[in-house]
């Protein structure tokens, strides 16, 4: 794989800049409902979450579709939607354990982030650093960086 999308949720401030810049390259239009990613505002634990898909590396998506019409982009890494043999069955956003897939309101077949073919526009458009494209080993580095980070922070609280 290429790189993945990384969710700084903690960064994000609802914007939905990173939604209307979807909708704007991939449907034309300045429409959340027709963005391949959303941010859910998570008022219990105080965040907003950027929902992307992973591009996981088993993905139970494609597994489950009944045409095939899920395949990983060889160039890109990321899985993308053959919209022309969907039957827009829902199989997939049912399966998709981080609701990364949804289904296209005008169009009834499923859509899902593909990377903007290696250059994701949301990246671009958020001015918080919420979401950034990396290299999936770089990303994985900077989440465990994180955590030790906060678990650092966390022991100090106890021993003080």
């Amino acid at each position: 794989m290429k790189g993945i999308l990384l969710v700084e949720p903690e960064k994000c401030t609802l914007c939905k800049a990173c939604e209307l810049a979807c909708s704007l390259v991939k449907a034309k239009e300045c429409n959340p409902t027709k963005s391949r990613m959303g941010v859910v505002r998570m008022f219990e634990i105080g965040l907003n979450i950027p929902v992307v898909c992973r591009q996981c590396t088993k993905p139970l998506c494609a597994d489950v579709c009944p045409t095939g019409a899920i395949v990983r982009n060889e160039e890109t890494g990321a899985m993308v939607v053959d919209t022309d043999i969907c039957v827009g069955c829902q199989m997939c956003t049912i399966v998709c354990p981080l609701a990364g897939i949804s289904m296209d309101p005008s169009g009834g077949v499923a859509m899902k982030c593909d990377l903007c073919n290696g250059d994701p526009m949301c990246v671009k458009n958020c001015s918080y650093g919420a979401i950034d494209f990396l290299p999936v080993s770089e990303a994985a580095f900077k989440k465990r960086r994180e955590a030790i980070l906060k678990l650092s922070k966390a022991l100090e609280t106890i021993v003080e």
